[in-house]
């Protein structure tokens, strides 16, 4: 044997053994392997309790958390009606509710007879009161007109939107008042049921007509006419829903999101969990949706009974619903985001084949960063031993972030996902494999193509790592065996 292959076949003994040594270590430091208890068979049944209880909680969250902001507060309610008064059917309806109160307290036909009747009175000539008493109907239609005319003009200013504003702020704190209270201000129970009072409009539009000149609205008296909104047993139900709302609109979304999490910490399959807590989400938020969409159907009906134009109820109705409507649908879209989540984190083929996929592209990038220097050191062995604890921590921070940007939209969550994905493939990135590292070791002590070698050594023939590794742990035994058998060679 030559120097050159006892040389070779030394140093790959030692690199073997060196490999021996370094699984010997990694296996001492893994921990050891977990055995599931016997008595741990309750996790499962308890976790999808957990879990159950959280998606039938989904949509009685969103509408209470809904109800807490537009009742308690009063910022957050004139902001979702403020946008009706743009509205051409919304504000046809206050033009109609307000000649409906005016026409009920002022009778037209007879104030201009009672003033034709007083001029006649002033001794006109019969052909002179014969003719007024023909003007006597067009002149009332006229003065009704013209004041139809100014509480349209009024109606459909721009100055109204102040107006609506203002009547908007009074309602909430008169709807405060009636579910914290006996009730009163612009929120009254009557005998036909519950309704707002027009007196604040009325008393607005007859002052901006005075300001224009129609000198006419001054005859309008204060007016006390109630639309009524509901019945009158309503009122101990906004009371009961006011008090639940603010009780529960903010802890009942942590209390579903708390369950959720449970349920996955429970779980004996983490994977399942997640797939069902997406679809429990998903479903949840999804059948609120589709509840919103539907009752724009019973609002129709209501309306009619009501006496109400029912395009402009629909109107009012999805400018209160609005909010739930869009959060509602962007938790399903990130509920079937987790159930995707949890699929890919499953035992099925097709998900094996995904992640072994991911997992060898971030390998390979691993490595090609390596060979260029990038060394994380014990932080990044530490990432490489608590994959599953960085990947917890990032969910945890994504879903506090959803939390906190309420109300969420399709943006905020496409924008929090993104982030969360970004931050885990960086940090997949930055993990130190000693498998890969070694692997990059053995290609970097490989001599380079552009090395000079010398022409003596290509004479020999360089032996393989099997002829090596054979002449390494071959015994003397066998070695004599060659050389007998090499004997009559020479003969």
């Amino acid at each position: 044997m030559s120097d050159i292959e006892t040389a070779d076949a030394q140093a790959l003994a030692d690199r073997i053994r060196e490999l021996e040594s370094e699984n010997a270590r990694l296996a001492a430091a893994a921990p050891p392997e977990r055995t599931r208890p016997s008595g741990g068979r309750w996790r499962a049944p308890l976790s999808a309790i957990c879990i159950v209880i959280a998606a039938i909680l989904v949509p009685v969250s969103i509408v209470t958390a809904w109800a807490r902001v537009q009742l308690v507060e009063e910022n957050s309610f004139v902001a979702t009606l403020a946008p009706l008064v743009e509205d051409p059917e919304v504000r046809q309806l206050v033009v109609d509710e307000t000649m409906d109160a005016v026409n009920a307290n002022v009778d037209f036909h007879q104030l201009t007879g009672d003033l034709f009747d007083g001029i006649a009175d002033l001794g006109l000539p019969p052909r002179a009161v014969q003719a007024l008493g023909l003007l006597q109907a067009p002149a009332a239609d006229g003065l009704e007109n013209l004041v139809h005319e100014g509480v349209t003009r009024v109606v459909e200013s721009e100055a109204f939107a102040d107006v609506w504003a203002t009547t908007t702020r009074a309602a909430h704190r008169a709807l405060t008042t009636a579910a914290t209270s006996d009730g009163g201000g612009l929120v009254v129970r009557t005998d036909d049921g519950v309704g707002i009072q027009l007196g604040v409009i009325v008393e607005t539009v007859q002052q901006r007509l005075i300001d224009r000149g129609i000198s006419a609205a001054q005859l309008i008296p204060e007016i006390d006419r109630v639309v009524i909104i509901g019945k009158g047993d309503n009122l101990a139900t906004i009371r009961t829903v006011y008090a639940l709302s603010n009780a529960l609109g903010w802890w009942l979304p942590v209390l579903s999101l708390a369950l959720f999490g449970l349920g996955i910490g429970l779980a004996r399959r983490r994977s399942t969990a997640v797939l069902g807590t997406g679809l429990g989400l998903a479903i949840g938020a999804g059948s609120l949706a589709a509840a919103l969409s539907v009752g724009s159907t019973a609002v129709q009906i209501v309306a009619t009974d009501l006496d109400l134009s029912p395009s402009a109820l629909q109107v009012i109705y999805g400018q209160l619903v609005a909010a739930m409507t869009q959060t509602a649908l962007v938790l399903a879209v990130l509920g079937v985001f987790v159930a995707v989540l949890g699929w890919l984190m499953g035992r099925s083929a097709a998900a094996r084949g995904v992640r072994g996929s991911v997992d060898g592209l971030n390998s390979s990038a691993r490595r090609q960063l390596a060979a260029r220097g990038l060394d994380t050191g014990g932080f990044g062995g530490w990432l490489a031993r608590s994959r599953v604890l960085v990947r917890s921590l990032i969910a945890v921070a994504a879903v506090l972030w959803l939390f906190a940007l309420r109300p969420l939209s399709i943006g905020d969550v496409v924008m929090v996902i993104v982030v969360a994905l970004v931050v885990v493939w960086i940090l997949e990135l930055l993990q130190r494999r000693p498998d890969e590292h070694a692997n990059v070791d053995r290609s970097l002590d490989a001599p380079d193509s552009g090395e000079i070698v010398d022409p003596a050594d290509l004479s020999a023939p360089t032996p393989l790592p099997s002829e090596a590794a054979t002449l390494d742990l071959t015994t003397d035994a066998a070695t004599g065996s060659a050389a007998a058998s090499a004997k009559p060679r020479k003969r």
